[in-house]
This record gives C-alpha cells, structure tokens and sequence, in this order.
C-alpha cells in the first residue's frame, strides 16, 4: 500500500512544487517499488484530465458571455485569469502528456525496478542461440568479500550453452577434460577423449546430476529463481549495463546459491556476467564466475561426445560391463576438482 506522504508528493512533483531534494528521494522509490511507478502513471492521467476539464469550463465561459454586437467586443472587460488561463492549461497539459510519455515509455529502462529488468531479460532469453562464457571458480571467497565487478576473470574452463544443452572443457591441464549434455538429456563426459561415458536422462546419478545445475549455467531457471526467492537491487548502473545484486530472502537452506550478481546489456537484454555464491550447510563454500566470451552459431553434433573424443575411442553406457560407468566417473570428479585444489 503506498503512503499517503509518498502520494502527496507525486502530486506535488506533477504540479512543479516539489523541492530537489524529495523528488531525489521520490526517484529512489520510483527505482525500487513498481507500484508506485504505476500510481505515478494513474495521477499523470488524472491530472491531465482534470486540466483539460478546466479548459473546457474556461471556453464556456467566454462563449455565454460574448456580447451580441461586434462592437461591444471592445468594451467587453476580460479578467486577468481568464486571459492567462487558456495557454497555461495548454502548456500544463502539454507537459503533463510529455511526462506521461516520459514515465511510460523512458523510466522502464532509465529508472526501472531491478525485478523489471530481470523479468525482460527472462522474457527475451533465446534458447536457440549458443553462448561461449569463461568460468573461473573460487573456493572458500564469499561473494560479499570478493566483489568481481568489472575484474578479469581468469578461465578455470570454456562453457557453451544452448538451451539445456551444454559442453563444458578444461584444457590447462595434464589431461583435458570435456564433459556436456546432449539433445536427448544424456549426460557424457571423457577424459582426454580416450574413453567417453554415457548417462541417458532417466539414470543420471545424483552426484553428476548435481554438477549440472551448478557448474552450467541455465539462465532461464537462475533468473526465475531470482525473481521467486531473491531481493534484488542494483549493485552499479551504467548507460549500457546495469548491474544487479540479489540477496536471498530470509534464510532459505534449499537455496543453493546465496548472493548472486547478474550484469545485463540493456539493449540486447544479454547476460553478460554472472557470479554465483555456492552455498552448502548454510555457508559459502565457493563463488562460481560466467563471463560471456561471444554468441556463435554451432553444430548440432557439437553437444554430442564425438565431437569431443577421439576417433575410435571407447564408450561406456548402460549396456556396458556393470561398475565400469562408476569406475569412470569417480575418476572424472576427481580429475575435475584437482585444477580447482592446486589453484
């Protein structure tokens, strides 16, 4: 429910009589809470009708009182006001609608609420299209301590991103990893492409299920998560990006992550950064970094396992000898945590 002292100075600020420094603050509440926004634009149009009805009594007035001979016109007294209120109401009203078209077509994107901006970029995200972002995980640094605005993030690894589809690959290390899901849903991975695992949809373990949603970046399912469970506000803002901060609310223990940063580009509506605080047992562990390198069309085959083995490589899945996936995917978690612990 907005204040009835925040009202009045709505009115006071569409008549011209409100001082600098609260329409400062009335702008600072415009920015945060989207009612009032709404009610700012409600009042616009209340008050233009209102001018506008004045106006009409001012023509009315003039016409009963036009006397019957040309010739009275030049002894016909005019009030002060009635002379000067005719163009003041134009100019009134033609202020009033410039404001209107300012509140409802500018302020969305110069003063627009946090939530407003990740509700467009959720509604103008394209799954279609395949994103390259650099990841750069550091454990144990609470997002709150580390802030990585506007800082180089040094690749941990390279992950391309099309819809749910994703292939992530690691190749500053002794044995390059590359691990992805396909069209189908299945889960892969290999290590230095010699053998590939496969883990169709309906038998993921919950371990590798879990790296999915933490190390590949699916950006419809983080910014709903934002908008449901996060209080969000603008950490910087700049004429082409703005930078939102989201905090959860209360103290959520299924929330798998705890403060997030989101930079967006307000022309594309493009994520260009994001930064995820890691959560586990209610404490960081970790801040996870995707720094968007460049949107390039692939393949269709490039999210399969083929493209990332080698020719005649050896595949292990359901069909293979029992225990052997498992053998192979201990072995990979262990091979992708150790560039993470020696840095």
């Amino acid at each position: 429910m907005i204040p009835d002292s925040l009202k009045q100075q709505i009115d006071q600020w569409l008549d011209d009589d409100l001082n600098e420094e609260d329409q400062v603050r009335l702008q600072r509440v415009l920015e945060s809470t989207p009612e009032v926004l709404d009610f700012l634009c409600d009042r616009a149009l209340l008050h233009q009708m209102l001018l506008k009805s004045a106006d009409c009594e001012s023509i009315a007035f003039v016409a009963i009182d036009k006397p019957d001979t040309p010739a009275s016109y030049a002894s016909l007294p005019i009030h002060p006001a009635s002379r000067l209120r005719l163009p003041w109401v134009w100019a009134s009203s033609a202020a009033i609608v410039c404001l209107l078209l300012i509140t409802l077509f500018l302020l969305p994107d110069a003063i627009a609420s946090p939530a407003v901006i990740v509700q467009k970029t959720l509604n103008a995200f394209q799954t279609e299209i395949d994103r390259c972002y650099m990841v750069k995980v550091d454990a144990e640094v609470p997002l709150r301590r580390n802030r990585l605005l506007r800082r180089a993030i040094p690749s941990d690894s390279k992950l391309w991103v099309r819809g749910s589809q994703f292939v992530q690959t690691y190749e500053d290390i002794d044995e390059p990893i590359a691990w992805g899901r396909n069209e189908r849903g299945a889960v892969w991975f290999t290590v230095s492409g010699e053998t590939v695992a496969v883990f169709e949809a309906n038998e993921i373990p919950e371990v590798l299920q879990e790296l999915c949603e933490l190390r590949c970046l699916q950006l419809p399912n983080l910014l709903e998560s934002l908008l449901r469970d996060y209080e969000l506000e603008y950490a910087n803002r700049e004429k082409d990006t703005q930078v939102i901060l989201a905090k959860p609310r209360g103290n959520s223990p299924k929330l798998k992550y705890g403060a997030v940063e989101v930079e967006v580009e307000l022309n594309s509506l493009l994520v260009r950064r994001v930064t995820l605080e890691r959560m586990k047992d209610s404490r960081p562990v970790a801040v996870i970094s995707f720094l968007l390198e460049k949107t390039e069309q692939q393949q269709d085959a490039f999210y399969d396992p083929q493209t990332h083995s080698k020719m005649g490589s050896q595949v292990w899945d359901s069909g293979s000898r029992p225990g052997k996936r498992a053998e192979l995917l201990r072995e990979f978690l262990q091979k992708l945590r150790t560039p993470l612990i020696s840095r």
